[in-house]
């Protein structure tokens, strides 16, 4: 697991750390402006963002790359457990393992593009 300290490439991450299909898991703190990626499991992540900045529950949003494909949407992609409930607490009492928060999901990708160059 990695919190991301400096800017990186999609092509730095998928050299060094995502798997032979060019995914790789990764978690966004929206508040503090942090990225954390490559772990099994993103609550992994969220566990170690808790852990090491002090991150707060409500504030992480999983997200995945797919560093193969050529396009920022086909890329970068929120899909996971971690955001249903995360949604729901911030009142969408479906959940739903994207952010269904369009001005979360634009936060998330604001820091993301911040720490990673696509």
């Amino acid at each position: 697991m990695i919190i991301l300290d400096k800017e990186i490439t999609k092509t730095e991450i998928k050299n060094n750390y995502a798997g032979e299909d060019g995914f790789i898991k990764g978690v966004v703190d929206v508040k503090k402006g942090l990225v954390a990626l490559d772990a099994e499991m993103h609550y992994m992540l969220s566990d170690y963002l808790k852990e090491q900045k002090n991150s707060k529950e409500n504030d992480m949003w999983g997200f995945n790359l797919w560093l193969l494909e050529k396009e920022e949407e086909q890329i970068l992609e929120f899909d996971s457990f971690i955001n249903i409930r995360n949604n729901q607490a911030h009142g969408f009492l479906r959940g739903g393992m994207s952010i269904e928060d369009e001005n979360i999901k634009n936060a998330a990708k604001d820091v993301i593009k911040k720490w990673i160059k696509f």
